[in-house]
């Protein structure tokens, strides 16, 4: 009866486990039918439009080809026609780049640049003052400083330039005659353009807090990063100010790489595409346990943006400042093989996992702080003795609004969705 009774029982596991293979079977290929269904629909629907989009464009181009007295440039024409359909697709953070933007943009991500390597602001006497020289650019190595005031660019008073046209001039140029006054001395200097790695990471002790200045977030920006927080470090550091105002994103590899130095293994953000979306998960290769305070302001943006809402979600930071702009999507670039140009479109949104989003919204500060504007062209200037918002930052720290953390590992799976090209990811 024992052996009757195991048989019976294998027979009824084995039917019902082929009549249970069966339905699964049926079923996923329902659902497949279905999803191949509405995927034929859609692209058949795209096809379709593309298809009225060539016609038209075709009907405008035989039109002006059969009766435009001019002559036409075909370059110019493709160039424009590409522009106006990005253009076209309402897209604010969409762009055609030209073949020399593209490889400058793509450079510039990076961590590298090609120029003279100086900015210049203009104060409230009107004086046009160096207020910044990249490290190692041909600016730095002819010996020009911050501070510098400029007086002539190519032989000509530089009251005799907008501000706009001395900036165009500096960025454009292969090479420059500037006259500079420095206290009471007045030096001339001829310097050519070169190429050189940008600096984006700054850091200096102001007491026992480290201060890390990020300008930018490049593909060099995680190593500047990492050297500046050990170097810290070794000194004995008791807590932490991460200032990222005016700091416009860049590589969003980049501040993953960052985020992933500061906060505990784990899901914190996530990319919404169009068909799909991707967790970004930290590898938790090290995790902050001092207190920090990160500043923010109305021009923190994108990548910036997404490091603020992690760090401030994660209760590993304070941030004080400004409300921050708000540009949450990321964009992608596309070569246009042919031409070596490029187009840029929005392809994912960025989320924190809590649920905050950034486009149009933004980080809120849990200490807010204004910039008087009599003081926003002179932020190059400004230190911990004059700078509103970084007193804030360091009576923020000195208050004790702020605990050490520590927190668990909290591993997640991430998704098998496909993920977006990290090398060229931008919220610029």
């Amino acid at each position: 009866m024992r052996k009757g009774y195991g048989y019976m029982n294998r027979k009824i596991s084995l039917g019902a486990a082929i009549t249970l293979i069966i339905v699964t079977i049926a079923s996923t290929f329902s659902i497949t039918m279905v999803i191949a269904m509405r995927n034929f629909d859609y692209n058949l629907t795209q096809v379709s439009k593309r298809q009225e989009m060539f016609e038209y464009i075709t009907l405008v181009d035989k039109d002006v080809r059969q009766n435009y007295l001019g002559e036409i440039n075909e370059n110019k024409l493709r160039e424009s026609l590409a522009r106006g359909y990005i253009e076209g697709i309402d897209d604010p953070y969409a762009a055609y780049l030209t073949a020399d933007e593209y490889r400058k943009e793509t450079e510039r991500l990076s961590g590298k640049w090609t120029g003279l390597g100086l900015e210049v602001v203009k104060m409230d006497d009107d004086s046009i003052v160096i207020s910044s020289v990249h490290k190692n650019s041909a600016a730095d190595k002819a010996g020009l400083q911050k501070g510098d005031v400029l007086t002539q660019l190519d032989g000509k008073d530089v009251k005799s330039y907008t501000l706009s046209q001395i900036m165009s001039k500096l960025g454009s140029a292969q090479k420059v005659k500037l006259t500079v006054n420095r206290g009471k001395d007045s030096t001339a200097f001829e310097i050519s353009v070169s190429s050189y790695n940008l600096t984006s990471v700054e850091s200096r002790m102001i007491g026992a807090t480290g201060y890390i200045r990020i300008t930018a977030f490049y593909g060099n920006t995680p190593n500047q990063f990492r050297d500046a927080y050990t170097k810290l470090e070794s000194q004995g550091v008791e807590n932490y100010i991460f200032d990222i105002r005016y700091n416009k994103g860049g590589n969003l590899k980049s501040v993953r790489d960052v985020i992933s130095y500061l906060i505990p293994r784990g899901t914190y953000a996530r990319l919404s595409k169009a068909n799909s979306f991707e967790e970004l998960v930290s590898t938790g290769a090290y995790e902050i346990t001092k207190p920090s305070v990160t500043l923010v302001n109305k021009s923190t943006q994108g990548e910036a943006e997404l490091f603020a809402g992690v760090m401030q979600e994660f209760k590993k930071t304070v941030v004080v400042g400004e409300k921050t702009l708000g540009r949450g999507m990321v964009q992608q670039y596309y070569s246009l093989a042919a031409e070596g140009a490029a187009i840029k479109i929005s392809v994912a949104s960025l989320s924190l996992t809590g649920g905050g989003i950034l486009e149009g919204v933004g980080v809120t500060p849990s200490v807010p702080s204004i910039m008087p504007a009599a003081l926003e062209n002179q932020f190059a200037f400004l230190n911990e003795k004059n700078d509103p918002q970084l007193i804030a930052a360091i009576s923020t720290i000195k208050g004790g609004a702020i605990s050490t953390t520590t927190t668990t590992d909290s591993t997640t799976t991430t998704s098998a969705a496909t993920k977006v090209p990290s090398t060229t990811e931008t919220t610029k």
